[in-house]
C-alpha cells in the first residue's frame, strides 16, 4: 500500500470512530435531559414572577384587605421573613459571583 491509500484508510477509520463517539455522547447525555428541563422550567417561572411582580404585589394587597386582621399580621411577618431571606440570598449569590452586580453595571450620572 502506498502512503496515500494508508492516509485515506486512516482518515476513514478516524471518521468512523468520531461518529461512534458522537453517538455515545448522545446516549450518555440523555440522562441530563430531565434536570436541564427542570432548570429551564424553574428559570421560566422566575422570569414570569419578575415580569408579573406588580400584579403579584397587587393581588397580595387585595388579599390582605380581604383577610382577617390576625391573618394580615401573619402574612406580614411571613413577607418580612421572605424579604430578608431574599436579600440574604441575593447578597450570597453576588458574593459567590453567580449573578452580575447590577449596581456596578448602572452608570451613575
Amino acid at each position: 500500500m502506498n502512503a496515500e491509500t494508508e492516509l485515506a484508510l486512516r482518515q476513514q477509520q478516524l471518521l468512523m470512530r468520531s461518529a461512534a463517539l458522537r453517538a455515545s455522547l448522545v446516549d450518555q447525555s440523555a440522562v441530563l435531559e430531565a434536570p436541564f428541563e427542570l432548570a429551564d422550567r424553574v428559570h421560566a417561572a422566575g422570569r414570569w414572577v419578575w415580569r408579573e411582580r406588580f400584579a403579584l404585589i397587587g393581588g397580595t394587597a387585595v388579599a390582605i384587605v380581604v383577610l382577617r386582621p390576625r391573618r394580615v399580621w401573619k402574612l406580614a411577618r411571613f413577607g418580612w421573613w421572605a424579604w430578608r431571606r431574599t436579600r440574604r440570598l441575593q447578597a450570597w449569590l453576588l458574593a459567590a459571583g453567580l449573578v452580575p452586580n447590577a449596581d456596578a453595571a448602572t452608570p451613575r450620572g
